[in-house]
């Protein structure tokens, strides 16, 4: 019996979402101009052709790779914590501990960190970033609020940023590697 319309969407998704999910750690551990279409395929095991069906390019299916991760970074536990009245203080250390737990604990998190922050960490000119705006939204509170160390809050929150993209990047490439913990981490931000 042929398939319904449907199910072909269907069947059509899920591939790509596979190709997304497998491509995530490669892009990650090899960054966009260190990955070639014909290895990126070997290692995630899917045709070239298949990629193709999907992606018009490789800076395209890195593109989609960049935005799956960002939404895996934990935007949504924080937009919870971010809308309760808490303090900066507690604000700050709630998402400190979700990274440097993650980061300690899964691979996969480290690839979302690095790819959901490398437009911003390579300079190259990014759509809104999400984490940082609720950082920097956190940090300014806090500055006003007396908790945090006085400075421009845009360079506070990319400090902060800064080093967790650095701890997820090193993990990625040493599983050793100890992870600062969550008030080594704050010091950026309270001085």
């Amino acid at each position: 019996m042929p398939r319904s319309r449907e199910q072909c969407e269907q069947i059509r998704e899920s591939s790509k979402k596979n190709i997304l999910d497998k491509s995530i750690l490669y892009f990650a551990k090899n960054g966009l101009d260190g990955t070639k279409i014909s290895d990126l395929v070997k290692a995630i095991g899917v045709g070239q052709g298949s990629i193709y069906c999907y992606f018009a390019s490789k800076e395209e299916l890195f593109s989609e790779v960049q935005k799956v991760s960002m939404k895996n970074v934990g935007l949504e536990e924080f937009d919870m914590i971010n809308s309760k009245d808490l303090p900066p203080i507690r604000k700050l250390r709630y998402v400190s501990d979700y990274v440097v737990k993650n980061l300690s604990q899964s691979e996969m998190y480290c690839a979302y960190v690095y790819l959901a922050f490398y437009a911003r960490m390579h300079g190259e000119k990014e759509e809104e970033n999400p984490f940082f705006d609720m950082i920097k939204k956190i940090v300014s509170q806090g500055q006003k609020e007396g908790f945090f160390s006085k400075g421009n809050a845009d360079k506070i929150a990319d400090y902060y940023l800064g080093v967790i993209y650095l701890y997820a990047m090193r993990k990625l490439y040493d599983p050793k590697i100890d992870i600062p913990s969550s008030s080594e981490l704050e010091r950026v931000v309270r001085g």
